[in-house]
């Protein structure tokens, strides 16, 4: 599960970082780290230096602050094509760094959100007053310049309603506390039932346990039954399906949450075992409009019917919650 945590300047948000280092969590901070892709990264240097100019970087190739600032503090734009070089180099890093845990203060603001794949998202807050005579104390600014500052970044309210959980660190409130509960909350969401398919076996299968060379998953049935998978059953996890349409493809929970929504949340009304071809076809059209034609074929729509009343039989119905994508669930990946 990726995790990230924002908050406006002032919001101690780098203190929060600290005490989940102290527990052990290693947080990647994004600042820090864009600072380190501009002075290292070969691609970066050169996107840079298209964009800002050669002299941006001096015979040396260390990065000129003052000719980048200068540039930034141009227009908005420039100050938008440079987040566009280095947010993604960025975000590529994170990804590829095994860190779990993200820091940035403008994680909704640049857009970062919809660079990297985040599953929670922390928003450290305090009062405006608070946040004013932290960034005073640190900076050594006065209050005007503080809410200067304040007022170039989106408003708090705004950043803690699209965020999943709140802390708030106002001084007063036991923030230790905040952090263990909202950690426990984290891993019991991160424990999110994984259902599989396995190639040339009905039915579906509840991931049970990892071995390292093999998984031990649990029928979806009244049995039960328990036994080993391998990489050569071809298992693949419902969260990495995805069906055809004219235009993107659709992740499967999202047809299955629409099969739920046309079916009141019972299992299918359609016995999609003997109906018609033309019968099968026009209900799936009523779940999913722009279904490929070509390429869904009768065959994966049973399927899918199948797979839905097998679930809702199971007493799962929140779709997105259950069948949430989650890196390495397939075999062939984790292989």
């Amino acid at each position: 599960m990726k995790v990230a945590i924002t908050g406006g300047i002032g919001s101690g948000k780098s203190y929060v970082c600290r005490l989940l280092e102290a527990r052990g969590i290693s947080v990647y901070d994004c600042d820090a780290a864009a600072k380190r892709l501009m002075r290292t990264s070969p691609s970066l240097r050169r996107s840079l230096s298209a964009l800002v100019g050669p002299e941006v970087y001096d015979a040396d190739g260390v990065l000129q602050k003052r000719v980048l600032a200068a540039f930034l503090l141009q227009s908005g734009s420039n100050a938008q094509a440079v987040d566009d070089v280095v947010h993604p180099a960025v975000a590529e890093d994170f990804m590829r760094s095994g860190y779990d845990f993200l820091e940035s203060a403008i994680y909704f603001d640049s857009g970062f959100n919809r660079r990297v794949r985040i599953n929670k998202v922390i928003c450290v807050s305090a009062p405006l007053e608070v946040r004013l005579q932290r960034v005073m104390r640190r900076d050594g600014i006065t209050r005007e310049k503080a809410l200067e500052w304040t007022a170039r970044q989106l408003p708090q309210e705004q950043v803690a309603r699209r965020s999943d959980y709140v802390i708030v660190n106002d001084g007063q409130r036991d923030l230790s506390g905040q952090i263990d509960t909202i950690l426990k909350q984290i891993k019991e969401e991160n424990k999110m039932e994984t259902i599989l398919s396995i190639a040339g076996k009905p039915g579906l299968y509840r991931l049970v346990s990892r071995g390292k060379m093999n998984l031990i998953v649990e029928s979806l049935d009244a049995q039960k039954k328990r036994m080993p998978a391998f990489a050569t059953d071809r298992v693949t996890s419902l969260a990495d399906i995805a069906m055809f349409t004219d235009e993107e493809d659709v992740p499967l929970w999202k047809v299955l949450a629409a099969v739920g929504e046309k079916e009141g949340g019972k299992t299918c009304s359609l016995n999609y075992k003997k109906c018609s071809s033309k019968e099968l076809r026009e209900y799936f059209a009523a779940v999913l409009p722009a279904f490929d034609r070509d390429r869904v074929h009768d065959s994966d729509i049973k399927k899918l019917l199948q797979w839905y009343n097998i679930l809702v039989d199971n007493g799962i119905t929140d779709f997105e919650k259950t069948l949430a994508p989650t890196e390495g669930d397939n075999v062939d990946d984790r292989a």
